[in-house]
């Protein structure tokens, strides 16, 4: 069978059929400019330069098992994750008194116990009077507490009396007291009118009598973040005080025991962490942070927010120049959407 084609029917386009497909384009073309336009680069970076931080502050959180926080500025348009960091460990398995930042120290009459927390441990059991061990952190600038800290180790109290654990450069230490109390403190810095910063009087935190017992390891855990100083033993929080002052800067070593009276037992496993900076950003200068947005917003050690001060999600406004806003919700979980 032969095709034939239809005597007059040529093929292409009518002038009719090239308007309606011109039209067509057009308004296609223009809804395609439309949802780019919506689709900002500028407002999309804000975005998500205010979650990314958001979320490292969490996951700082999570990963050292410590508060951080997330601080915003509407002034300058910042915004800075910070977060507890480990400055520097001990485990004591040599006098020589190495640690993990390169940090040393010198032990006056301390011997080593090789049945401690994790292998060895310092003991200052039996030394003589003047006994104790330095380590001078005070030179080396990366030891800043100001913004807050935590202190860990193990003790072994082997006597009652109890006595000083460590003094660390006279802004922090840790006692064990002869009624089985614990005893953590810092030493705030005072800033007068003048602009003169001294040291002000001790924040002091103190356990019930009882809280430890001779003879028996137990882990001790100091924390400050410029709203609460917390002590916990094994975990459990036994006592706190508020405040909201900057720790004095290191004023002397770090003094493990009591020259005066030699502390009665061990300590192990030794770690000093402080909260620092991990990552500050600016918006774009084409967007601002909401009137109300909050100054600060706290994680706690698991992640999520601050139970103590949240519960209901924050929300973090922001508002672009051309009119247009958008937020950021931080869940009591934690998440951001």
């Amino acid at each position: 069978m032969k095709l034939h084609r239809e005597n007059g029917r040529r093929g292409g386009f009518t002038l009719i059929e090239l308007i309606v497909v011109m039209g067509l384009l057009a308004l296609l073309l223009g809804m395609g400019i439309g949802m780019l336009g919506s689709l900002n680069p500028g407002k999309r970076a804000a975005l998500g330069l205010v979650q990314n931080l958001v979320r490292s502050a969490r996951n700082n959180a999570i990963a050292r098992s410590a508060p951080a926080s997330v601080r915003l500025d509407p002034a300058t348009g910042s915004i800075t994750a910070a977060g507890m960091e480990v400055l520097g460990t001990w485990q004591f398995e040599t006098l020589g008194l190495e640690g993990s930042s390169g940090d040393h120290g010198t032990s006056r009459g301390g011997t080593l116990l090789d049945q401690g927390y994790l292998g060895k441990a310092l003991s200052f059991l039996g030394a003589g009077a003047g006994a104790h061990a330095e380590i001078p952190l005070q030179e080396n600038p990366v030891f800043d507490l100001r913004e807050g800290f935590m202190l860990e180790c193990a003790l072994l109290v082997e006597h009652s009396r109890g006595g000083r654990v460590l003094d660390l450069g006279t802004a922090a230490g840790l006692e064990c007291r002869s009624d089985g109390s614990l005893r953590a403190w810092f030493r705030p810095e005072i800033t007068s009118t003048s602009g003169v910063v001294s040291a002000g009087g001790l924040v002091a935190a103190d356990s019930a009598p009882g809280a430890w017992r001779p003879g028996t390891w137990m882990r001790v855990e100091v924390s400050y973040n410029r709203r609460i100083l917390r002590l916990s033993l094994d975990g459990i929080e036994l006592a706190r005080a508020t405040a909201d002052s900057p720790v004095l800067k290191l004023q002397g070593p770090l003094v493990i025991g009591d020259p005066r009276t030699p502390f009665p037992g061990s300590i192990d496993a030794l770690s000093i962490s402080a909260v620092v900076d991990s990552a500050t950003a600016r918006l774009p200068s084409t967007v601002i942070f909401a009137a109300n947005v909050p100054r600060e917003i706290s994680f706690s050690a698991d992640g999520a927010l601050d139970r103590e001060l949240y519960n209901a999600p924050v929300t973090i406004g922001l508002e672009y120049e051309d009119g247009t806003k958008a937020r950021v919700i931080v869940n009591v979980y934690g998440t951001v959407e």
